[in-house]
């Protein structure tokens, strides 16, 4: 079992809550824990992140991992080496990423942006022949009604 550091959700709507957990590496967010390091409330002022230093430094020895932010916040608590965020990889604007496209030669929307959606390529659409096929329409009806004209029938009684 591969032992990975993370936080569980906890709290209610709009207003989360977490505690620091270890759980088994392929396990759900909120499955079964296989120890509670602490807790991590982001709401409050300042923000309150308590972990039992013991059962975190045993943890890290036995090889469990910590995902990217428990890594942040263990070295904000001193528990592990700070990272520096300014060279943590940030997403580009899409006018960037569009930029770099053009300049590859590849159309920008082959590339969805990081944690996005990719946009949906246009499909050509018929609306060049709705035209012409409505131009015949209307030139098969006025055939029709120059082809039949109505006979008129003689009224009785006159």
């Amino acid at each position: 079992m591969a032992a990975k550091i993370k936080l569980q959700r906890k709290g209610t709507k709009n207003r989360p809550y977490y505690r620091v957990v270890v759980q088994d590496e392929s396990a759900a967010r909120n499955s079964s824990v296989v120890d509670i390091l602490g807790k991590y409330d982001p709401i409050v002022e300042p923000t309150l992140f308590e972990v039992d230093k013991d059962k975190t430094l045993t943890w890290l020895e036995k090889g469990a991992e910590p995902t990217e932010k428990v890594r942040i916040l263990l070295g904000k608590a001193g528990l592990m080496p700070a990272i520096d965020l300014a060279a943590l990889p940030k997403r580009k604007p899409k006018a960037e990423v569009k930029a770099e496209a053009a300049a590859e030669g590849k159309p920008a929307e082959a590339k969805p942006a990081e944690g996005g959606k990719a946009p949906r390529a246009e499909v050509p659409k018929a609306e060049a022949a709705k035209p012409e096929a409505a131009e015949k329409k209307d030139e098969q009806k006025a055939e029709v009604k120059k082809e039949e004209p109505k006979p008129e029938v003689p009224k009785e009684g006159q």
